[in-house]
């Protein structure tokens, strides 16, 4: 087994709490097909939104022969990447530690530094933790620290998908304001029919509890001139440049904190988020390629005298990491999407609010209890597993 001496965070083998080593005998993909989450596992804030239609996508799968990790839910684009990158690297059968495997498929084909490949590599070196967890019988973090050293975690909602009129955007923000300190919407709160609404909600609710996040679609001086009604108000501008771009950036130049990094692919994209003087990294564990990849950029962001908010589409790996003292501020919850995104586990932990003996807060994330990072299967799904 290679030592595990320079990666950020994880020291060697025998420095972390659980021999994380594990025997690979099959990789394998499986679409899914489930029904849509029932209306009442969203917020009630903004159940009326909810969609309807199945939830659909692919998982990648690691098996030692008796049992299976998982990781999904992935888009069918890049489990077509996934058989190029284990290909590359990983022998069958064999034996592999999650902390230094998904730099060795990043080494093994020299274009999965970025794009789909990095992708795929993080799903994969995900599902190698969610084995080496069940194979321990333990929760990710719990392979990494002996006991929790923070939690329940704070989380602050994406409204993203939310519709209605400006009476129904007005109910909707107080609504969830109840709950999380901070809310993020797209640039639609900013445009003509809602940007008063917005205003008034950022007069009375007061400064930092409102995000906009521009997607890194608009020129910076639209983006300026977009948030000007609210200049001052909002908790930070997210994605205001191209993520090619960020390097452009000027310190301060949107009156608040300009936050990026969901498209980092690796630890060398956090140059531009550097040289960008970006406020607030939000790297993805699946995008960035692993739980590994993400724990360097966090750490790196510490260094920089930036705050930590990872994306949302890593939040599982981001929680785990949470939960053992790494460095991150804050949690991106998306309302509509998450009960979906996590609906092929039996056990992804969900938001607090319930008044049950040890529940989290509103507004938090508890600390995870179930093996891997979310248990075992949704018992309905059924998979036809493809090998790779």
């Amino acid at each position: 087994m290679i030592p595990v001496r320079d990666v950020v965070g994880l020291g060697a083998a025998s420095e972390r709490a659980v021999d994380t080593a594990v025997p690979i005998v099959r990789v394998a993909l499986a679409e899914f097909d489930l029904p849509a989450p029932p209306p009442e596992v969203h917020a009630a804030a903004v159940r009326a939104d909810a969609r309807t239609d199945p939830v659909r996508g692919w998982l990648v799968g690691v098996s030692d022969g008796d049992r299976w990790g998982f990781w999904g839910p992935i888009h069918v684009s890049v489990a077509r990447q996934v058989p190029a990158v284990v290909g590359a690297a990983l022998p069958l059968p064999g034996t592999a530690d999650p902390a230094w495997f998904g730099r060795l498929l990043r080494r093994a084909t020299r274009h999965a530094h970025t794009g789909l490949l990095a992708v795929a590599v993080g799903a994969v070196e995900l599902a190698l933790w969610d084995l080496a967890a069940k194979r321990a019988g333990l929760p990710v973090w719990r392979l990494l620290a002996p006991a929790a050293v923070a939690g329940p975690m704070p989380a602050y909602a994406t409204c993203f998908g939310v519709r209605g009129d400006a009476a129904r955007i007005a109910a909707v923000m107080d609504e969830v304001a109840g709950t999380y300190t901070v809310q993020k919407w797209d640039p639609a709160v900013l445009g003509d029919d809602l940007v008063d609404v917005t205003v008034d909600f950022v007069r009375r609710r007061g400064p930092g509890r409102l995000a906009v996040d521009f997607h890194g679609a608009w020129p910076a001086d639209r983006v300026r001139a977009a948030c000007a009604p609210v200049a001052g108000g909002l908790a930070w501008v997210e994605e205001p440049y191209h993520p090619d771009e960020i390097d452009r950036a000027r310190p301060g130049e949107f009156g608040v904190a300009h936050a990026a990094g969901e498209h980092c692919y690796g630890g060398a994209d956090t140059v531009q988020l550097r040289e960008g003087r970006v406020d607030v990294w939000q790297p993805d564990a699946v995008f960035c390629g692993g739980l590994v990849s993400l724990l360097g950029i966090v750490h790196a962001a510490r260094a920089a005298g930036a705050r930590c908010a990872p994306h949302g589409g890593g939040l599982l790996p981001a929680l785990h990491l949470a939960v053992t003292g790494a460095p991150i501020d804050v949690l991106e919850f998306h309302l509509l999407l998450e009960p979906r995104r996590s609906l092929h586990l039996a056990g992804a932990p969900l938001p607090g609010g319930s008044d049950g003996p040890g529940a989290a807060p509103a507004g938090t994330l508890p600390v995870p209890t179930a093996p891997g990072w979310g248990g075992d299967l949704h018992a309905d799904l059924r998979l036809d597993l493809v090998d790779v």
